[in-house]
């Protein structure tokens, strides 16, 4: 017997192209906007002048991290338009994609505990006077170069996302290979981020090749699928 709630499932009309395409960009955009709002705040070789910016700006900072994890829930709501888009080309493949983008949304927004951590330390008295300005000033400063170690994690998994995403759009028949390509380089040149100097060395390379991230949801506002050969 079949069941009614698989084959609702299997005969749903899969998200609008153009509507993926908007998620995609309006993630951009707020990863942009929390960039920009804690721009020039952390100051890596200054554990004390990093400590004064995040108190005297502790509404921007406050501010960049509410951004980023909206930026965070946006990819999560593209993952599973994502899922739902590719998932007649390939379903297994679709979910380890899914899945890949989830852990690293997961990463980031755990990471983020490790940003919340310096605006709380700093703001507490009692904390500077039980173990000294310098040393509270050292743990807040720690705890944001640990966050950029923990999101460069997230950099990998995304990578595998990139990768598995990419070989869907090669699998595909209404989307040009040339974007699954570009997407899977995108994805070799993340996974250098497992050894995060080799990633810094060569970042120029890193940005040529993860810009098909921003070529696909362009190409999807702008030319959309041949809807006949989605289904």
């Amino acid at each position: 017997m079949t069941n009614d709630n698989t084959f609702a499932i299997e005969a749903s009309s899969p998200p609008s192209p153009r509507m993926i395409g908007v998620v995609w960009v309006l993630y951009f955009l707020t990863g942009i906007l929390g960039t920009l709002l804690t721009r020039g705040i952390l100051v890596p070789t200054d554990a004390a002048s990093t400590a004064h910016n995040i108190l005297t700006h502790a509404s921007l900072w406050r501010a960049g991290l509410a951004v980023d994890l909206l930026s965070n829930l946006i990819y999560i709501a593209l993952t599973a338009l994502l899922f739902g888009f590719f998932r007649r080309v390939n379903p297994t493949l679709a979910l380890l994609a899914a899945f890949f983008s989830l852990a690293g949304c997961t990463v980031q927004i755990v990471g983020e505990l490790l940003r919340i951590a310096p605006s709380v330390v700093l703001a507490n008295p009692q904390l500077a006077s039980a173990f000294g300005a310098q040393q509270v000033q050292a743990a807040a400063l720690l705890s944001v170069t640990l966050y950029r170690s923990v999101f460069q994690i997230s950099f990998v998994l995304f990578a595998c996302f990139e990768l598995a995403t990419g070989f869907l759009i090669v699998q595909s028949t209404f989307l040009p290979r040339w974007l699954g390509w570009w997407l899977m380089a995108g994805g070799i040149g993340g996974l250098t981020f497992l050894w995060a100097p080799l990633a810094t060395s060569i970042w120029p390379l890193l940005v040529a090749a993860g810009a098909g991230e921003l070529a696909l949801p362009v190409w999807l506002l702008v030319k959309g699928v041949d809807s006949a050969k989605v289904g």
